[in-house]
């Protein structure tokens, strides 16, 4: 007799499920985006992200919908596309150039755990169906072509070695390439790859995308992705360790499948009610753009800000590498990797395993900003800035006998409660540049602050009440 199925194909049932503990404990991964889109490795750029969205179809910052843009005439990558390969080079004619002659698996595996993520999410097709795998589905594969190698076997292995976990992303309701999108023998065909991913690799966490315009491509009916979602559930080894993220389509009443959230170039600014993570490349795309200078990339600093305050929030930070076509990291990249894991070298207590306090801002007297996160009957108090002798939380009410450290220092300080908050001496300390965290033990009052409250509701069906409108 086979075994229950512990999840149903149903709303009701896949409501259940909730976020695991590592995936809240993590706060840190890593995305790659990587196929036949690092050859030509071109977006236009944009005054501000989020700018192209209001533009013709076709205007897209994103490196990796390139051949979905040589789909517009006249749109930019088209007329970069027939000014640097003519107008007869078709998009396939890039397969053989995407090569990864340099790739080194156990490398980028090596790097993403020395920079303290704990966890990497891998693009195995993205909208122009081409996958990273030995797919037996398609002829479109770089195990038959291209690489000429199992890319998603080989990184996973890898990654597992280095004791991260393992995601895989799969554009489900999106696609540019296969001629029966999205009609029911393109379901059929989707489904049969995901079902392979998930039984040749066993993913802790399986990432979906979404097509983001209003229409039947954005509910889940249109792509069953209630029996997929069971599907994986169902044939992981503990179905409790194991996540999917938000994009499968809109189930009934606009609510939403999935355990979390995954605001895109945008962040949550308050404490929600529901786990959620924030996505974005380290400049505005997610494949690698050349066309990008170090002026597109965020910084070491604007990178620990940004991680800060997301992990203040109740969510994580799956921040994006686009590798060039021959499987390398572009140097700019793999440097602003680099600062931000030497920052948590010293001050991932402060990140790891934490959970949001009673209140995600405060601020210094002299106008610095502060995030807090806590963990047991600890609270860290991290200013995004620099250190000078001093500094005064703001509202921070600490009784007689609290402990005041510096992470990444070994003496206790000094330390004064004054009317508009607590007064820290740093003059003997050596904080981190970008920012510093204070670990404040036991937990400090915040001025006004109500006896008996919580900051932050339980994970799990809250969430997925808010259908798509999670973002204040």
């Amino acid at each position: 007799m086979a075994p229950a199925q512990p999840y149903d194909a149903t709303w009701e049932s896949l409501n259940r499920h909730d976020v695991p503990r590592w995936f809240r404990d993590a706060k840190f991964g890593i995305f790659i985006h990587w196929g036949i889109y690092s050859v030509p490795a071109w977006a236009p750029l944009y005054a501000k992200q989020g700018q192209h969205y209001d533009e013709p179809a076709g205007n897209i910052p994103y490196a990796e919908l390139y051949g979905y843009g040589l789909r517009y005439k006249h749109s930019p990558v088209w007329q970069y596309h027939v000014q640097r390969y003519g107008a007869a080079f078709q998009y396939d004619d890039f397969i053989p150039m995407f090569t990864a002659a340099q790739w080194d698996p156990a490398r980028w595996a090596q790097l993403f755990h020395a920079i303290g993520a704990r966890y990497v999410v891998l693009v195995t097709r993205h909208s122009d169906d081409y996958s990273l795998w030995p797919t037996k589905y398609s002829e479109r594969n770089a195990f038959l072509s291209g690489p000429r190698r199992d890319l998603v076997g080989d990184l996973t292995a890898e990654v597992r070695k280095q004791h991260l976990k393992m995601g895989l992303y799969y554009s489900l309701t999106f696609d540019v390439y296969h001629d029966r999108y999205p009609h029911r023998p393109y379901v059929e065909y989707a489904h049969n790859q995901v079902k392979e991913l998930v039984d040749q690799y066993a993913p802790d966490l399986l990432w979906s995308d979404d097509y983001w315009k209003s229409s039947e491509k954005s509910l889940a009916s249109t792509w069953n992705s209630e029996a997929l979602i069971a599907y994986f559930y169902n044939h992981a080894a503990d179905p409790a360790e194991v996540l999917v993220n938000d994009r499968w389509g809109k189930a009934t009443f606009g609510r939403l499948l999935g355990d979390y959230a995954t605001p895109e170039y945008a962040a949550i600014t308050t404490i929600p009610p529901f786990y959620w993570e924030a996505t974005r490349g380290i400049g505005h795309s997610f494949g690698y753009n050349q066309a990008e200078t170090e002026a597109d990339y965020l910084s070491v600093e604007a990178l620990v800000h940004l991680l800060v305050d997301v992990v203040s929030k109740n969510g994580n930070l799956l921040l994006n590498v686009g590798p060039t076509a021959d499987g390398l990291l572009p140097a700019l990249q793999e440097e602003r990797l680099r600062g931000l894991g030497a920052w948590l070298r010293t001050n991932g207590e402060a990140i790891y395993g934490t959970e949001p306090w009673i209140c995600a801002e405060g601020a210094t007297a002299t106008g610095e900003a502060v995030r807090f996160t806590m963990k047991d009957n600890t609270i860290y108090a991290i200013v995004l800035g620099a250190a000078g002798q001093h500094v005064t939380i703001e509202r921070l009410v600490v009784p007689t006998g609290t402990s005041v450290r510096l992470l990444g220092f070994d003496e206790p300080l000094d330390w004064h409660q004054r009317d508009d908050g607590l007064l820290v001496d740093l003059s003997r300390a050596r904080p981190t540049e970008h920012a510093y965290c204070l670990q404040i033990t036991p937990q400090p009052w915040i001025l006004m602050r109500h006896t008996g409250e919580t900051g932050v509701a339980p994970n799990g069906a809250t969430w997925r009440q808010y259908g798509s409108l999670y973002i204040p």
